[in-house]
This record gives C-alpha cells, sequence and structure tokens, in this order.
C-alpha cells in the first residue's frame, strides 16, 4: 500500500536552511520569500495563516554616504544589496507565550530584522499580528546608552565579591 501524502501550495521555495520549522502546538511554518506560510499539518487543504513582510528602512548605522559607495571595496557589498523583504529564519517560543496558549513565532529577514508574531484572535483572519520588533527595541536601547558597551546587571560589590559567596560542600557517595 502507497504511503499517504498531503500536498499544500507555497508561494516560493524555501531558500535557507533554518526556512521550515515545527511548532510544540504543532504548526508547521514555512518562509518562502517576502511569506511565511503557517500550515497545520493535520489539515493542509490551506494555510492556517500568514506572515507578510514589508519593506522597511535600514537602521542608520553603518550608513555610507554616497559618493562612497563606488569605493573598490564596497562595490561588491552595495551591487549584492536585495531591496525585497525575505525571510531568513523563523522559530518558534515555547507553548504558551502566545495568549492563547500557543506559540509565538520569530522571524527574521535577510536585513537583520527580527519581529515576534503571535496567532490571530478570530479564526475568520489569515495575518498572524505582530508583537513586538526585536531589532527596533534594541536599537533604541543602544541608542540610549549611546552605542557603548552594557555593562550588564549592577550588583552591590559585596554581593559580587566571590569571598563572601557560600562554600559548597561535598559528601562521599555511598555505593
Amino acid at each position: 500500500m502507497a504511503p499517504h501524502y498531503q500536498a499544500t501550495t507555497l508561494i516560493a521555495s524555501p531558500s535557507y536552511p533554518d526556512a521550515i520549522t515545527w511548532s510544540s502546538d504543532n504548526l508547521v511554518a514555512v518562509a518562502s520569500g517576502h511569506i511565511v506560510t503557517i500550515l497545520n499539518p493535520a489539515a493542509l487543504d490551506g494555510p492556517r495563516g500568514l506572515v507578510v513582510l514589508r519593506p522597511r528602512d535600514p537602521f542608520p548605522i553603518g550608513v555610507v554616504s554616497r559618493e562612497d559607495l563606488f569605493e573598490p571595496s564596497l562595490v561588491p557589498t552595495s551591487l549584492a544589496r536585495d531591496t525585497e523583504p525575505c525571510a531568513r529564519s523563523v522559530s518558534w517560543s515555547q507553548q504558551g507565550f502566545a495568549p492563547n496558549s500557543g506559540c509565538l513565532l520569530a522571524v527574521c529577514t535577510v536585513d537583520g530584522h527580527v519581529n515576534l508574531y503571535r496567532p490571530p484572535v478570530s479564526e475568520f483572519c489569515d495575518d498572524w499580528v505582530k508583537v513586538a520588533d526585536i531589532s527596533q527595541l534594541l536599537f533604541n536601547y543602544y541608542q540610549n546608552i549611546n552605542f557603548g558597551e552594557d555593562d550588564g546587571p549592577s550588583f552591590p560589590q559585596e554581593k559580587a565579591n566571590i569571598d563572601h559567596a557560600p562554600q559548597v560542600c561535598s559528601l562521599p557517595l555511598e555505593h
């Protein structure tokens, strides 16, 4: 007896290694071009949801002035720059992070943006809802500290001192 296979139609074929991932609440995300298709493996008759990537302005970090674009070291970079949005990788959170106790979807694009999405509240809507733009949050944070180094959490000196740390006692194990 031949095995039973189901097929679904995608906008384009996935072009990156991390373009397909399975969530713990039984959804499959397939990143193909500017669309991430969310599928339910139990019912592949159509997509369960879609994430549509839109063109975005790049962050104003490392912006090269127009007259420097044709420097010999920058020509390959400027010629290879893709302006269309494209998902490079997708990853699911653990179950329980979304409002319906489902999973959040993180989408990383080729231009370095990372966004979190949750399922729509209504089953009549296919577009997933953007929860947070992680890239923008990080950019704002580093802009607030003037792009300096983060010293990490600050602790009082006596808590950070190793001499005051509790000593661990090891006992021999019985056989």
